[in-house]
C-alpha cells in the first residue's frame, strides 16, 4: 500500500511539474503575442495619423485658395463672414495638429489671428499680410509632411 501511494504521489509530482512547464510556455506565448499586438496597434495608429494629417494638409490648400479668392473677389460679399469660416477651419486644423509640435501650432495661431484681425476690421488679406499668412501656412504643410514621412518610416 505503501509503494502504490509512493508511486501515486510521484505521478502527482510529476503532473504538477508538467502544468508548471506549461503554464510557463503559455506565459511566454501570450507575452510574444501580446507585444506584436502592440507593434501592430501602433502601425495602425501611425496609419490613422498620417490620414489625420493628410486630411490637414487638405485643409490648408483650401484655406489658401480660399485667402486668394477673397483677396480677388470684386462682389461686395461680407469679408468678415467669410474670414469667420476660415477662423473654424484653421481652429480644427490647430487641434488635429499634436501638442509637441509647438511650433506648427503657433505658426497656425499666427495665421488665426492675422485672419481674425482683417475679418474684424472687414478687410481683405492683400499684398504682403496675405504673403506672410500663405508662408505660415506653407510652413506648416511642410512641418506637416516631414511629420508623416516620419510616421511612414516608423513602419
Amino acid at each position: 500500500m505503501d509503494s502504490f501511494l509512493n508511486g501515486l504521489g510521484n505521478v502527482a509530482d510529476i503532473i504538477g511539474i508538467t502544468s508548471g512547464i506549461v503554464a510557463v510556455i503559455a506565459w511566454l506565448n501570450a507575452r510574444k503575442h501580446a507585444n506584436k499586438a502592440s507593434e501592430t496597434l501602433e502601425i495602425i495608429q501611425n496609419y490613422r495619423r498620417v490620414e489625420i494629417f493628410t486630411e490637414v494638409n487638405k485643409k490648408l490648400e483650401q484655406i489658401k485658395r480660399a485667402i486668394r479668392d477673397i483677396a480677388t473677389d470684386n462682389r461686395t460679399t461680407n469679408v468678415q463672414k467669410r474670414y469667420k469660416e476660415l477662423e473654424t477651419t484653421i481652429g480644427e486644423i490647430i487641434h488635429s495638429i499634436p501638442s509637441k509640435n509647438n511650433e506648427l501650432i503657433e505658426k497656425m495661431r499666427e495665421v488665426e489671428q492675422d485672419i481674425r484681425v482683417h475679418g474684424d476690421n472687414n478687410q481683405k488679406l492683400v499684398g504682403d499680410p496675405q504673403y506672410a499668412v500663405l508662408s505660415s501656412i506653407d510652413t506648416v504643410s511642410t512641418g506637416l509632411k516631414v511629420l508623416m514621412e516620419e510616421l511612414r518610416q516608423e513602419n
